[in-house]
């Protein structure tokens, strides 16, 4: 087993490989006197950069620590639509499995470890050949699996998963609990650690939902929506809102909801003139003394009087708007999943610490180390002086 790479799995697809793998990373940077490099071998979701398609979380995780390597290694295999039928029907491209060997060993040569993302659930990428497990096995490297916090459904997922990395002979180092809801996370705890227990597994740790983390920036409502920005606003700061309410009830409720959430976007009807009168007094007044983060005005702009825009720019509160009804973009917003992106800053350094303080890191590279020996896979050799390298690389400058 190579102890220069670290394979990061999920229990499902944004099940938190890409948040632990940030937090990771930036550990190393920080204790290991060694590099460390970043990759993944199959990418689902693929952004343009410098007019070529990369992967979003190769690209998120490579410029937001500043990891210098090349697009082609960190992100060998991008998966397009039409790619699986052409391979079922023409076995193109044929080269997969080269690649990805190719990427790993430059990345291997040119860092001192190689944390490796994988793609969904751990059988992703079989219609290429190339589940998790095998991908893997490819680079043999060990397993460290997220789950989603819970308790039967975090066991379920974990026996369903560790299966197939089973009967590809890799071994699982480990598990992460992610998305653990605060008022649950004694509860959660006391019945997922003596499991874990049982079956050998350590759980390195317990990552707690944060709120914050799993709203929307503005940006990505507005691709969402496909809303512009009102012109009588001018140029302004990028707006700092981030999640959204909704504005279906009276004007007291929400300008309730307001209050509450402060920072959020505030979806409205482009009719409930009364609303955007209601907002703009209560926040001249000083009775309303933040909020929202922004207004989008569903349906069209406003077709009233034009000091609302006005009144919103000097109020410092960003005006949008999209042809999309309230109830359609309501509705659209509730079935995404929204991942953080390359250049929220604040985000993904609320990620860093957040997994820096509830994942026992110093423990997961001491596992890689020393991971556990899998039958039939000759692990028979002494592994001192795999500790031994570790203990000097990663264990502080």
């Amino acid at each position: 087993m190579d102890s220069k790479g670290i394979f990061i799995a999920g229990s499902d697809m944004n099940a938190g490989k890409t948040t632990l793998s940030l937090g990771l990373i930036s550990w190393l940077e920080e204790n290991a006197s060694g590099s460390v490099s970043f990759m993944k071998p199959l990418g689902q979701k693929t952004m343009l950069f410098d007019g070529e398609s990369v992967g979003e979380d190769t690209f998120l995780v490579n410029t937001s620590l500043g990891l210098d390597m090349p697009l082609q290694y960190t992100a060998p295999f991008t998966m397009s639509s039409g790619m699986a039928q052409q391979y079922l029907s023409e076995g193109r491209p044929s080269d997969l499995e080269k690649r990805i060997r190719k990427a790993f060993r430059y990345l291997r040569s040119h860092s001192d470890l190689v944390v490796v993302e994988g793609t969904g659930h751990p059988g992703v990428g079989s219609v290429f050949d190339l589940c998790n497990a095998r991908v893997a096995g490819i680079m043999d490297i060990p397993v460290l699996m997220v789950l989603d916090g819970g308790i039967g459904r975090t066991i379920d997922r974990f026996t369903l998963c560790s299966s197939l990395f089973r009967e590809h002979s890799i071994p699982i180092i480990g598990v992460v609990i992610n998305r653990v809801l605060e008022s649950r996370m004694e509860k959660v705890k006391e019945y997922l650690d003596p499991w874990f227990n049982r079956m050998g597994v350590p759980v390195f740790g317990y990552i707690p939902f944060v709120n914050s983390l799993a709203r929307p920036s503005i940006g990505m409502l507005g691709r969402e929506l496909g809303f512009q920005a009102d012109e009588r606003q001018g140029s302004g700061s990028i707006s700092p809102a981030e999640g959204f309410i909704t504005g279906f009830g009276s004007t007291a409720e929400i300008l309730k909801e307001i209050g509450g959430s402060p920072r959020s976007a505030l979806l409205l009807s482009s009719h409930r003139e009364e609303v955007l009168d209601a907002i703009l007094a209560r926040r001249l007044s000083g009775s309303l003394a933040e909020g929202p983060g922004a207004i989008v005005l569903c349906g069209g702009p406003p077709q009233g009087d034009p000091q609302v825009a006005d009144g919103c720019r000097q109020l410092g509160i960003p005006l949008y708007s999209t042809a999309r009804t309230a109830g359609d973009s309501v509705s659209i917003l509730n079935r995404r999943v929204f991942k953080v992106e390359p250049g929220e800053s604040i985000k993904i350094g609320e990620i860093v610490r957040t997994i820096k303080s509830s994942v026992d890191l110093q423990a997961v590279i001491d596992a890689v180390a020393s991971g556990p020996v899998v039958p039939g896979r000759g692990m028979e050799k002494p592994i001192s002086r795999l500790r031994s390298w570790f203990s000097r690389t990663f264990r502080g400058r």
